[in-house]
């Protein structure tokens, strides 16, 4: 009897996967199955995909210490505020040129960021807002003060974007400026 093209197919695909590890297609081989929240329908219209896409890749520049990259992803006039987690106070740069002080003593201080997830905290145009809840944060700062895994940071990130094309980070509010210091107290997770 003559096999057609499609049976051979199917006969190595199945014979691949007799031989394959258990577990090697979902990529948990060794590892135990999590159990996921279920899945989310949401919306996003072009504008706010855009401004999730700035915020994730500042984050990635940020944390790959890519000077130039996060510097494109932010305007000339950019506000940036955070916390000084050693003198428990928060710290704000204005401009383009603070900023990057600022990138360069969080790259020399190996800073991460981990996001637990973005939200949109202003759903109306023409303006985005969006809020950035982080899982943890570590850098060598942290570690010296005996938070060796990091923290979660007690605040969220507010990150507010331009109203023009491209889409750009004017605001990026990581610290309580103006508010109580003590949200800049690290704890542990």
């Amino acid at each position: 009897m003559r096999r057609t093209r499609l049976t051979q197919v199917l006969m190595g695909f199945g014979l691949t996967l007799l031989l394959l590890p258990a577990g090697s297609l979902s990529g948990t081989a060794g590892r135990p199955l999590r159990k996921l929240d279920p899945p989310t329908t949401f919306t996003l219209s072009a504008r706010q995909a855009s401004e999730v896409s700035v915020v994730v890749r500042f984050i990635s520049a940020f944390n790959g210490r890519h000077l130039r990259a996060a510097l494109d992803l932010v305007t000339p006039s950019v506000d940036v505020s955070d916390c000084d987690y050693r003198r428990v106070v928060a710290t704000e740069a204005r401009g383009r040129r603070q900023v990057a002080g600022w990138l360069r003593q969080r790259f020399r201080d190996h800073d991460q960021l981990k996001v637990a997830r973005i939200l949109n905290e202003n759903p109306d145009p023409p303006s985005g807002v969006v809020g950035v809840d982080w899982a943890r944060r570590t850098s060598n700062t942290l570690r010296s003060l005996g938070f060796p895994a990091g923290i979660k940071p007690q605040l969220s990130a507010k990150v507010v974007f331009t109203t023009t094309a491209p889409v750009r980070i004017s605001r990026f509010a990581n610290g309580p400026v103006g508010g109580s210091p003590s949200a800049c107290r690290p704890q542990t997770p």
